[in-house]
């Protein structure tokens, strides 16, 4: 139970009764009581100064007491100090990273660092030289100069050189697209992570550490499974963003991430998951725009939080399209169970809404 901090008004009465308990002899020899409750008098505002004053003292106090306690430390406080006793740095913003295709006239080679641009307010650069043949095209990994959601690109999107370079004709994103760009770690995010150092001490290769690795690399979903390829391997299934599979390029810096981490001998995999959308019939018993906008608005994070290989009841379905839209609804298709297999996750695909009989 917390301590009730007193009022300003409070600690003021406090001061006038300690003051009135008190009495003085003047020069003259007569005993003087002072009385702190006269209006307009040297003694009131004395006593208002004193509440005040004491006042910030118990807030003071409070705050300290609060940045005790990683639960309830802050930002510009001492959470990061508790992140440091307990190796649990923030994750700081990151710049999306890439495959750029290039396509040549003529044979031409591109320097490392070669800007591109696709709107004019966001660059990327090459992260290495690269020689292409004549009427040839090659790949080469590229980088945000920014950090960022705003460098995250979709494959196949046209960019061009801030420098043109004789013989290229075109260049454009991989189908993977630029991902991985983020901003600053959210203090809840980085205050849950904290925690769950305290509570899960280092292990030395335990399912909590391997959580706690990818998850300092930026993770928002982790399924360690032990086993992967064969006895004491392990297989860290991961996502970036709930419901995106990570490319190549982020898939090799999470296994550069966790083994700066994991023990010498570990013999780990990151391991991308497989996004597994999921078509649906269903058949409203009152079939209404807003009623199909509520189904979809409920099934979608439903999948989002099955997580990887899971099992997707159609009881579960059946349950979450009532909830939205009460009625004798049917679910048409799935008509039974589906189980997933590491390293699929499921993610809502298409809904086939069908016509009322």
């Amino acid at each position: 139970m917390s301590a009730q901090i007193p009022t300003p008004q409070t600690l003021a009465q406090r001061f006038i009764t300690a003051l009135a308990g008190q009495q003085f002899q003047a020069q003259d020899g007569t005993i003087v009581t002072l009385d702190a409750t006269a209006p307009a008098t040297f003694e009131q505002v004395l006593a208002v100064l004193h509440g005040l004053s004491d006042y910030e003292i118990y807030l003071f106090i409070r705050d300290c007491l609060l940045e005790v306690i990683v639960t309830t430390a802050t930002e510009n406080g001492k959470l990061p100090d508790h992140a440091l006793m307990w190796r649990t740095p923030r994750n700081p913003a990151t710049a999306a990273v890439g495959m750029v295709v290039f396509t040549a006239s003529a044979s031409v080679t591109i320097p490392a660092g070669t800007l591109l641009t696709s709107d004019g307010s966001v660059q990327w650069a090459t992260n290495e030289a690269l020689t292409i043949a004549a009427g040839a095209t090659a790949t080469v990994d590229a980088t945000c100069t920014t950090t960022g959601t705003a460098g995250n690109l979709l494959g196949g999107t046209g960019l061009t050189l801030l420098s043109p370079i004789a013989g290229v004709s075109s260049v454009a994103v991989d189908a993977n697209g630029f991902a991985g760009g983020a901003a600053i770690e959210g203090v809840e995010s980085w205050r849950a992570r904290i925690i769950a150092s305290v509570r899960t001490p280092p292990g030395s290769g335990t399912v909590a550490d391997y959580t706690k690795w990818a998850t300092g690399g930026g993770a928002v979903l982790v399924d360690v499974v032990k086993g992967w390829v064969g006895i004491g391997t392990v297989g860290v299934i991961f996502e970036l963003v709930l419901g995106v599979a990570p490319t190549a390029a982020q898939v090799a810096q999470m296994q550069s991430v966790i083994a700066a981490s994991a023990p010498v001998r570990a013999n780990f995999t990151a391991v991308a998951t497989v996004v597994v959308p999921q078509d649906l019939t269903i058949k409203l018993a009152s079939d209404t725009a807003a009623n199909r906008a509520a189904v979809t608005n409920a099934l979608s994070p439903y999948y989002l939080g099955l997580g990887v290989a899971p099992l997707i009841s159609v009881e579960a379905l059946q349950a979450k399209i009532y909830a939205a839209a009460p009625g004798s609804n049917v679910l048409v298709s799935p008509a039974a169970d589906i189980q997933l297999v590491a390293p699929q996750r499921a993610v809502l695909g298409t809904i086939t809404w069908a016509a009322a009989s």
